[in-house]
Protein backbone atom coordinates (compact mmCIF):
# COMPACT_ATOMS: atom_id res chain seq x y z
CA UNK A 1 0.00 0.00 0.00
CA UNK A 2 1.74 2.90 -1.17
CA UNK A 3 0.53 5.68 0.73
CA UNK A 4 0.70 3.32 4.17
CA UNK A 5 3.30 5.20 6.02
CA UNK A 6 5.53 5.20 8.41
CA UNK A 7 4.98 6.59 11.75
CA UNK A 8 7.27 8.47 14.40
CA UNK A 9 5.50 7.41 17.35
CA UNK A 10 7.75 5.36 19.56
CA UNK A 11 7.40 1.36 20.05
CA UNK A 12 7.40 2.32 24.01
CA UNK A 13 3.66 2.56 23.85
CA UNK A 14 2.23 1.05 27.42
CA UNK A 15 -0.24 -1.83 26.93
CA UNK A 16 -3.43 -2.48 29.73
CA UNK A 17 -2.94 -6.30 29.85
CA UNK A 18 -6.14 -7.99 31.89
CA UNK A 19 -7.90 -11.54 33.00
CA UNK A 20 -11.15 -10.28 32.82
CA UNK A 21 -14.12 -12.95 34.14
CA UNK A 22 -17.17 -13.66 31.68
CA UNK A 23 -20.85 -13.60 33.08
CA UNK A 24 -20.50 -17.94 33.68
CA UNK A 25 -17.02 -17.06 35.91
CA UNK A 26 -14.50 -17.86 33.05
CA UNK A 27 -11.39 -15.89 33.04
CA UNK A 28 -10.45 -14.91 29.71
CA UNK A 29 -7.19 -12.99 29.10
CA UNK A 30 -6.90 -9.59 26.72
CA UNK A 31 -5.13 -7.02 26.41
CA UNK A 32 -5.26 -2.86 24.50
CA UNK A 33 -2.98 -0.58 23.18
CA UNK A 34 -2.79 2.79 21.38
CA UNK A 35 -5.41 5.56 21.73
CA UNK A 36 -8.68 4.68 22.86
CA UNK A 37 -10.13 7.63 21.30
CA UNK A 38 -9.38 6.04 18.06
CA UNK A 39 -11.10 3.25 16.15
CA UNK A 40 -11.24 0.49 17.61
CA UNK A 41 -10.42 -3.10 16.43
CA UNK A 42 -10.95 -5.91 17.99
CA UNK A 43 -8.57 -9.35 17.30
CA UNK A 44 -9.77 -12.87 17.31
CA UNK A 45 -7.11 -15.56 17.18
CA UNK A 46 -7.28 -19.31 15.37
CA UNK A 47 -7.57 -22.48 16.85
CA UNK A 48 -5.04 -24.07 18.88
CA UNK A 49 -3.22 -20.66 18.78
CA UNK A 50 -2.89 -18.05 20.87
CA UNK A 51 -3.21 -13.67 20.50
CA UNK A 52 0.70 -13.38 19.94
CA UNK A 53 -0.02 -14.58 16.24
CA UNK A 54 -0.99 -10.65 16.37
CA UNK A 55 2.47 -9.22 17.39
CA UNK A 56 3.03 -7.77 14.29
CA UNK A 57 0.02 -5.58 14.58
CA UNK A 58 0.12 -4.89 17.95
CA UNK A 59 4.21 -3.32 17.34
CA UNK A 60 3.55 -1.42 14.13
CA UNK A 61 3.89 2.23 15.12
CA UNK A 62 1.50 3.24 12.60
CA UNK A 63 -1.38 1.01 13.75
CA UNK A 64 -0.60 2.35 17.38
CA UNK A 65 -0.64 5.91 16.12
CA UNK A 66 -4.15 5.67 14.13
CA UNK A 67 -6.32 2.50 15.90
CA UNK A 68 -6.99 1.39 19.39
CA UNK A 69 -5.85 -2.12 19.36
CA UNK A 70 -7.46 -5.03 21.16
CA UNK A 71 -6.99 -8.63 21.43
CA UNK A 72 -8.18 -11.66 23.71
CA UNK A 73 -7.67 -14.99 24.07
CA UNK A 74 -10.61 -17.08 23.65
CA UNK A 75 -11.70 -19.63 26.50
CA UNK A 76 -9.65 -23.01 25.85
CA UNK A 77 -6.87 -21.07 24.48
CA UNK A 78 -4.04 -19.65 26.32
CA UNK A 79 -3.99 -17.55 29.52
CA UNK A 80 -7.58 -18.08 29.36
CA UNK A 81 -9.73 -20.70 31.07
CA UNK A 82 -10.34 -23.90 30.30
CA UNK A 83 -13.58 -24.85 30.91
CA UNK A 84 -14.05 -29.04 30.51
CA UNK A 85 -17.19 -29.71 29.10
CA UNK A 86 -18.59 -28.67 25.55
CA UNK A 87 -21.16 -26.89 27.41
CA UNK A 88 -18.88 -23.64 28.16
CA UNK A 89 -18.36 -23.10 24.76
CA UNK A 90 -21.79 -22.39 23.45
CA UNK A 91 -22.24 -19.83 21.27
CA UNK A 92 -24.06 -17.26 23.88
CA UNK A 93 -20.30 -18.08 25.82
CA UNK A 94 -18.58 -16.92 23.49
CA UNK A 95 -20.58 -13.66 22.31
CA UNK A 96 -20.31 -12.92 26.54
CA UNK A 97 -16.63 -12.72 26.17
CA UNK A 98 -16.37 -10.78 23.41
CA UNK A 99 -19.07 -8.17 25.07
CA UNK A 100 -16.89 -8.71 28.54
CA UNK A 101 -13.43 -7.47 26.49
CA UNK A 102 -15.31 -4.41 25.23
CA UNK A 103 -16.93 -3.16 28.43
CA UNK A 104 -13.43 -3.61 30.14
CA UNK A 105 -11.95 -0.97 27.52
CA UNK A 106 -14.69 1.21 27.51
CA UNK A 107 -14.73 0.15 22.85
CA UNK A 108 -18.36 0.63 21.28
CA UNK A 109 -18.54 -1.14 17.91
CA UNK A 110 -15.60 -2.17 17.52
CA UNK A 111 -14.70 -3.72 13.77
CA UNK A 112 -13.57 -7.04 14.31
CA UNK A 113 -10.68 -9.00 12.86
CA UNK A 114 -10.90 -12.61 12.76
CA UNK A 115 -8.44 -14.96 12.12
CA UNK A 116 -9.20 -18.64 10.91
CA UNK A 117 -11.54 -20.01 13.41
CA UNK A 118 -11.73 -16.51 15.04
CA UNK A 119 -14.11 -15.61 12.49
CA UNK A 120 -16.93 -17.58 13.83
CA UNK A 121 -17.18 -15.07 16.58
CA UNK A 122 -19.24 -12.49 14.23
CA UNK A 123 -21.86 -14.89 14.00
CA UNK A 124 -22.38 -15.04 17.95
CA UNK A 125 -22.08 -11.52 18.49
CA UNK A 126 -24.81 -11.38 15.68
CA UNK A 127 -27.01 -13.76 17.11
CA UNK A 128 -26.50 -12.75 21.04
CA UNK A 129 -26.01 -8.86 20.85
CA UNK A 130 -27.00 -8.00 18.02
CA UNK A 131 -25.38 -6.99 14.57
CA UNK A 132 -25.41 -3.19 15.69
CA UNK A 133 -22.91 -4.35 18.73
CA UNK A 134 -20.08 -4.36 16.02
CA UNK A 135 -18.86 -2.20 12.38
CA UNK A 136 -17.83 -4.24 10.58
CA UNK A 137 -15.47 -7.70 10.25
CA UNK A 138 -11.81 -7.85 8.97
CA UNK A 139 -11.60 -11.74 7.82
CA UNK A 140 -8.03 -12.93 7.45
CA UNK A 141 -6.37 -16.46 6.35
CA UNK A 142 -8.84 -18.97 5.71
CA UNK A 143 -11.45 -17.65 7.75
CA UNK A 144 -14.16 -19.81 9.41
CA UNK A 145 -17.55 -17.47 8.42
CA UNK A 146 -18.88 -19.93 10.51
CA UNK A 147 -19.09 -23.32 12.10
CA UNK A 148 -21.81 -24.92 9.13
CA UNK A 149 -19.82 -23.35 6.45
CA UNK A 150 -16.79 -24.17 7.10
CA UNK A 151 -17.12 -27.50 5.52
CA UNK A 152 -16.85 -26.28 2.32
CA UNK A 153 -14.05 -24.04 2.35
CA UNK A 154 -11.72 -27.01 4.01
CA UNK A 155 -9.31 -28.69 0.61
CA UNK A 156 -9.18 -32.60 0.38
CA UNK A 157 -5.47 -32.59 1.20
CA UNK A 158 -6.57 -31.50 4.94
CA UNK A 159 -9.32 -33.96 5.84
CA UNK A 160 -7.27 -37.17 6.86
CA UNK A 161 -5.17 -34.31 9.18
CA UNK A 162 -8.13 -33.71 11.29
CA UNK A 163 -7.99 -36.65 13.12
CA UNK A 164 -4.37 -35.73 14.17
CA UNK A 165 -6.04 -32.46 15.47
CA UNK A 166 -8.32 -33.92 17.62
CA UNK A 167 -5.73 -36.68 18.56
CA UNK A 168 -5.54 -37.53 22.61
CA UNK A 169 -2.29 -39.50 22.02
CA UNK A 170 0.45 -37.74 23.72
CA UNK A 171 3.20 -39.03 20.98
CA UNK A 172 1.12 -38.19 18.00
CA UNK A 173 0.43 -34.43 19.56
CA UNK A 174 3.99 -34.07 19.87
CA UNK A 175 4.70 -35.30 16.29
CA UNK A 176 1.85 -33.61 14.85
CA UNK A 177 2.17 -29.71 16.45
CA UNK A 178 5.30 -28.58 14.22
CA UNK A 179 3.29 -30.04 11.03
CA UNK A 180 0.23 -28.05 11.93
CA UNK A 181 2.25 -24.48 12.57
CA UNK A 182 4.39 -25.14 9.18
CA UNK A 183 0.89 -25.55 7.28
CA UNK A 184 0.43 -21.82 8.63
CA UNK A 185 2.25 -20.17 6.60
CA UNK A 186 3.34 -20.66 2.97
CA UNK A 187 7.05 -20.86 3.49
CA UNK A 188 7.83 -22.11 6.88
CA UNK A 189 11.52 -22.21 5.86
CA UNK A 190 11.57 -18.53 5.37
CA UNK A 191 8.92 -17.11 7.41
CA UNK A 192 9.21 -19.17 10.71
CA UNK A 193 12.11 -18.51 13.16
CA UNK A 194 12.74 -21.04 15.64
CA UNK A 195 11.93 -19.45 18.69
CA UNK A 196 8.43 -18.31 17.09
CA UNK A 197 7.73 -22.28 15.78
CA UNK A 198 8.26 -23.58 19.51
CA UNK A 199 5.97 -20.16 20.65
CA UNK A 200 3.26 -21.08 17.87
CA UNK A 201 4.14 -25.19 19.00
CA UNK A 202 3.57 -24.53 22.57
CA UNK A 203 0.28 -23.14 22.03
CA UNK A 204 -0.86 -25.95 20.32
CA UNK A 205 0.47 -28.84 22.66
CA UNK A 206 -0.86 -27.34 26.09
CA UNK A 207 -4.31 -27.39 24.82
CA UNK A 208 -6.13 -30.37 25.78
CA UNK A 209 -7.55 -32.01 22.49
CA UNK A 210 -10.84 -32.25 23.70
CA UNK A 211 -11.31 -28.41 23.58
CA UNK A 212 -10.23 -27.70 19.84
CA UNK A 213 -12.96 -30.75 19.47
CA UNK A 214 -15.57 -28.71 21.72
CA UNK A 215 -14.58 -25.51 19.59
CA UNK A 216 -15.36 -26.98 16.94
CA UNK A 217 -18.30 -29.32 16.96
CA UNK A 218 -20.27 -26.59 19.48
CA UNK A 219 -23.94 -25.65 18.02
CA UNK A 220 -23.38 -22.27 16.46
CA UNK A 221 -27.30 -20.87 14.88
CA UNK A 222 -26.67 -18.90 12.21
CA UNK A 223 -30.13 -17.08 11.46
CA UNK A 224 -30.11 -13.90 12.75
CA UNK A 225 -26.62 -13.21 11.46
CA UNK A 226 -27.70 -13.72 7.61
CA UNK A 227 -30.77 -12.04 8.25
CA UNK A 228 -29.48 -8.86 9.87
CA UNK A 229 -25.60 -8.98 8.94
CA UNK A 230 -25.85 -8.57 5.07
CA UNK A 231 -24.90 -4.91 5.12
CA UNK A 232 -21.62 -5.51 8.15
CA UNK A 233 -19.07 -3.88 5.67
CA UNK A 234 -16.28 -6.27 5.55
CA UNK A 235 -13.00 -7.31 4.01
CA UNK A 236 -11.67 -10.72 3.07
CA UNK A 237 -7.70 -11.08 3.07
CA UNK A 238 -6.55 -14.79 2.08
CA UNK A 239 -3.75 -16.02 1.12
CA UNK A 240 -3.76 -18.07 -2.35
CA UNK A 241 -1.49 -20.60 -0.74
CA UNK A 242 -3.48 -21.28 2.11
CA UNK A 243 -3.43 -25.09 2.95
CA UNK A 244 -6.29 -25.12 5.97
CA UNK A 245 -8.76 -23.43 3.40
CA UNK A 246 -9.79 -23.10 -0.43
CA UNK A 247 -9.00 -19.38 -0.65
CA UNK A 248 -12.27 -18.93 -4.16
CA UNK A 249 -14.74 -20.86 -1.99
CA UNK A 250 -13.97 -18.84 0.77
CA UNK A 251 -13.95 -15.44 -1.48
CA UNK A 252 -17.66 -16.63 -3.14
CA UNK A 253 -18.80 -17.51 0.43
CA UNK A 254 -18.09 -14.00 1.49
CA UNK A 255 -19.33 -12.11 -1.91
CA UNK A 256 -22.68 -14.05 -1.40
CA UNK A 257 -23.17 -13.60 2.05
CA UNK A 258 -22.39 -9.61 2.21
CA UNK A 259 -23.51 -6.69 0.49
CA UNK A 260 -20.39 -4.69 0.98
CA UNK A 261 -17.06 -6.62 0.74
CA UNK A 262 -13.51 -6.14 -0.55
CA UNK A 263 -11.88 -9.31 -1.40
CA UNK A 264 -7.97 -9.42 -1.72
CA UNK A 265 -6.35 -12.84 -2.21
CA UNK A 266 -2.70 -12.49 -1.50
CA UNK A 267 -0.08 -14.57 -3.68
CA UNK A 268 2.80 -16.45 -2.16
CA UNK A 269 0.57 -16.29 1.31
CA UNK A 270 -0.42 -18.80 3.29
CA UNK A 271 -3.19 -19.14 6.62
CA UNK A 272 -1.43 -16.39 8.66
CA UNK A 273 -1.61 -13.57 6.20
CA UNK A 274 -0.99 -11.00 9.17
CA UNK A 275 2.51 -12.80 10.11
CA UNK A 276 3.43 -13.55 7.06
CA UNK A 277 3.21 -10.03 4.84
CA UNK A 278 1.83 -7.63 8.36
CA UNK A 279 3.25 -4.69 5.52
CA UNK A 280 0.33 -5.09 3.43
CA UNK A 281 -2.24 -6.66 5.86
CA UNK A 282 -1.63 -3.53 8.11
CA UNK A 283 -2.10 -1.11 5.43
CA UNK A 284 -5.42 -3.08 4.22
CA UNK A 285 -6.36 -2.39 7.71
CA UNK A 286 -6.35 0.77 8.37
CA UNK A 287 -7.95 1.50 5.22
CA UNK A 288 -10.38 -0.06 5.22
CA UNK A 289 -11.22 1.56 8.74
CA UNK A 290 -10.56 4.75 7.81
CA UNK A 291 -12.89 4.43 4.73
CA UNK A 292 -15.38 3.48 7.37
CA UNK A 293 -15.32 6.18 9.53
Amino acid sequence: MQHYLRSARPLEMTSDERLLTSPDGTRIWAEAIGDPSNPAVVFIHGLACSATLFDKQFLDPVLLDRLYMVRYEMRGHGRSDTPASIEAYASVHQAEDFRAVCEAFQVWKPWVFGWSLGGTIPVDIANHLGPSYISGVIYNGGAVLSLALCVETIPESFVPLMPYVQSTDADTIARFAQRFVEGCVADPVATLPWPVKLQWMGSFAAQPPAVRAWSHDREQDETRWRAEARSWRVMLIQGAEDTHCRAAQLAAQVRDLYDDAEVYILEGVGHSPQFERPDIVNGLILNFIEKGR
